[in-house]
């Protein structure tokens, strides 16, 4: 037996074979109850090799929560504050000045509620970027990401879940403009490439099933999007939305098909949870789905 395989094994922790450094977990609004999961079975196994974490909406706000030591913030949340009527309002679709995700009380509530995020445990952690979209007037969408190591989180976190339309208006940010972090890079992967991370040192969550593709948004639901931002100094944005399918597709194809070192955990095929799921029992089975990923996941780790 390896020595330090026997150092776990003596101070009662689980030994694993190979250690992962960048974590990457895609958004997906009430899918995240699936990362949340993951991140839960993670948890309680001490599991936290990481020395980056890359989120994109829900995966931003688990992935923070779980670098933080608080898992359970975004678990809790899921089934208590996420599945209110103060936060889903889908009744104010045609309210152009209301809100249809009421992401300040999301902010209020859950990052800084009863118990508030510790920020002194998450400075101590790995660094976390949130994705963002910058949608400056007459220029095109740019993804930038905000760090926990020199942003301000509470903004990060609700920029990244601004979904368009749903969230009117945009987050001010600085310089930016900002809304979704999963319009331009839904399951940023290609950013931990980018910062010198190897394939199979890599680890991407995702919130759809293997071999699931996005399909163009119908007619009415593009007329939706064209309305709200018929202002002209927002036509990149437009069409941004509008062929954010390709682009997330095309993301798909290249990790399948191109980066097959990268490991992924999918939800099973009867996952049933959409991006605004309220069903309590939905949510429940969607997390239990995630814990025994994770679990399996750790398995195959294992020496």
């Amino acid at each position: 037996m390896g020595i330090l395989r026997l150092y776990h094994r003596l101070r009662g922790r689980p030994f694993y074979r190979k250690r992962k450094k960048a974590l990457v977990l895609e958004g997906g609004g009430m899918r995240g109850i699936f990362l949340t999961g993951v991140l839960q079975s993670f948890t309680d196994r001490s599991y936290f090799p990481w020395k980056l974490i890359i989120g994109s909406s829900a995966g931003a706000l688990t992935g923070t929560a779980y670098a933080a030591g608080q898992i359970h913030l975004a678990r809790d949340a899921f089934f208590t504050e996420l599945l209110s009527g103060k936060f889903i309002r889908l009744s104010n679709i045609l309210r152009h000045e209301k809100h249809i995700l009421n992401l300040d009380w999301m902010v209020d509530t859950i990052i800084n509620g009863a118990e508030p995020l510790d920020d002194r445990a998450l400075s101590r952690a790995c660094p976390v970027l949130v994705t963002a979209t910058d949608c400056r007037p007459d220029n095109p969408p740019q993804t930038i990401y905000l760090s926990s190591r020199h942003d301000d989180m509470d903004a990060a976190l609700k920029a990244t879940a601004a979904i368009p339309v749903l969230y009117r208006g945009f987050v001010e940010y600085g310089k930016y403009h900002l809304l979704d972090g999963g319009l331009l890079d839904p399951i940023p992967y290609a950013k931990a490439l980018e910062m010198g991370f190897d394939e199979d040192e890599i680890l991407v969550v995702v919130t759809r099933q293997h071999g699931y593709r996005k399909k163009e948004e119908s007619f009415w639901i593009r007329s939706l999007y064209e309305s709200y931002y018929k202002d002209h100094r927002y036509r990149f944005l437009v069409e941004s939305i509008s062929n954010r399918y390709l682009l997330y597709n095309k993301m798909l194809d290249e990790l399948e098909r191109r980066h097959r070192g990268i490991d992924v955990i999918y939800p099973p095929d009867d996952f049933r949870v959409d991006r605004l799921s309220r069903d309590e029992k939905k949510i429940l089975e969607g997390f239990t789905q995630g814990v025994v990923a994770g679990r399996n996941y750790l398995r195959r780790l294992r020496a």
